[in-house]
């Protein structure tokens, strides 16, 4: 059963449909494998949306959802290509220059003793033992890939936050990616479970579902449980070695991607019941939430209560008369992008930030919106300053 928490714009009722084949295809395995009829349930969160990597939505997921099963036979599904995201935010014991903020961060991406500082000190041994850490190719700081991003920001005092700066982040674990054969969890050929994936095909809708079972499921999900932490290490590690002494306070520190249980998988969507950020576009304002436990989207997951929230306000296809097709089992039409396996989508050209363009009375707007989906309430508004993404630098707040 699909639990729909999402806003239902054009990207977001498309999008369900397909959602429907992926429930689908979770329940026949989990009920295949437990031999016996099981359920599987999806939570579409406000910010559904499409996805960085063809590979997952080839495999039916989308961001900006949970997606849960029930099973006697422990299983995962890969093509959700499962690592731990998040965001994390800290404030500046005083107030510095754009360029004194951009210093300190270049100092640190450029200096390859800081990311094997963190490496050595924090990566288990037996990990370390079955990499090249030392590969600046495969392993360094990984704040500008993809859709991660490091933002320096400020709050005049707004919805009662302290005045004053923040830096912002938002990255994954690269050590536990495609390169690590051991220990990473992303479907890639000659990776650990690599050669016990099953496939459960569904020829009328062009659909699979690829999945590990058993001893190898169970491992991956142990692995998962230990990205949570890790990850949060992570993010912590390198903002204080880019703001030092000027650090005042961590803010928030939390995941939005990842296995809450080891029969649920988060894509964009917090699950701890803990104060999160509402991440929003380039040059937009950032919101600083506290969740109210509701009915809507609180509820026990294996005997854990979780509170989902949407991480942001998620991507959108261009043109509302767009369509997500899928054309065979390697192939995906988003309007009209063609992607296969181990393609990634280019935000911001073949589809769009949702609040791209948004005025602030516009954004106000859109997050009271959300947040009528999933209650909570605004405590700070962050204004970008600076960010620093794939796509370059961008100054938003220039100095006099």
């Amino acid at each position: 059963m699909i639990k729909n928490l999402s806003l239902n714009d054009c990207t977001q009722e498309n999008i369900i449909e397909h959602l429907k084949n992926t429930e689908k295809l979770l329940k026949t395995v989990a009920t295949k494998l437990s031999k016996e009829e099981k359920d599987a349930k999806i939570y579409v969160m406000p910010d559904l949306g499409i996805a960085q990597n063809a590979t997952r939505m080839l495999g039916g997921f989308y961001t900006g959802a949970c997606y849960t099963w029930d099973t006697d036979v422990p299983f995962i599904p890969v093509d959700a290509t499962v690592n731990v995201c998040g965001t994390a935010i800290y404030k500046l014991n005083k107030s510095i220059s754009n360029e004194e903020f951009i210093n300190r961060l270049n100092n640190i991406l450029n200096d390859r003793k800081s990311y094997l500082d963190f490496a050595n000190k924090h990566l288990p041994l037996e990990v370390l033992k079955t990499i090249d850490i030392n590969d600046a190719s495969k392993y360094y700081w990984n704040y500008t890939n993809g859709n991660h991003f490091i933002i320096f920001a400020e709050s005049d005092g707004e919805y009662g936050l302290e005045k004053g700066q923040y830096m912002i982040v938002h990255a994954s674990a690269i050590e536990f990616k495609k390169d690590n054969l051991e220990f990473g969890l992303y479907p890639v050929k000659g990776n650990w479970y690599y050669d016990d994936i099953k496939t459960e095909y569904d020829e009328d809708s062009k659909r699979y579902l690829r999945y590990i079972t058993g001893e190898k499921a169970k491992r991956f999900y142990d692995i998962a449980t230990y990205l949570k932490d890790f990850n949060k290490i992570r993010n912590s590690y390198f903002c204080k070695a880019v703001l030092g002494d000027l650090l005042q306070k961590e803010v928030i520190n939390i995941s939005h991607y990842g296995m809450p249980t080891n029969n649920s998988i988060c894509i964009g969507s917090q699950w701890e019941q803990l104060d999160y950020a509402l991440l929003t576009a380039p040059g937009n304002a950032i919101y600083l939430v506290h969740p109210k436990l509701n009915l809507n989207n609180t509820f026990a997951l294996d005997n854990i209560n979780i509170t989902l929230t949407p991480h942001g306000c998620g991507v959108k296809m261009n043109n509302s008369a767009d369509k997500i097709e899928y054309l065979d089992k390697n192939t995906l039409k988003v309007g009209n992008n063609i992607f296969s396996l181990g393609n990634s989508v280019n935000i911001g050209i073949d589809v769009s930030v949702r609040t791209n363009g948004m005025n602030e009375e516009e954004l106000d707007t859109y997050i009271l919106n959300i947040l009528k989906q999933c209650p909570g309430t605004v405590y700070g508004k962050l204004k970008q300053r600076y960010a620093k993404t794939k796509s370059g630098d961008f100054e938003f707040i220039k100095e006099n």
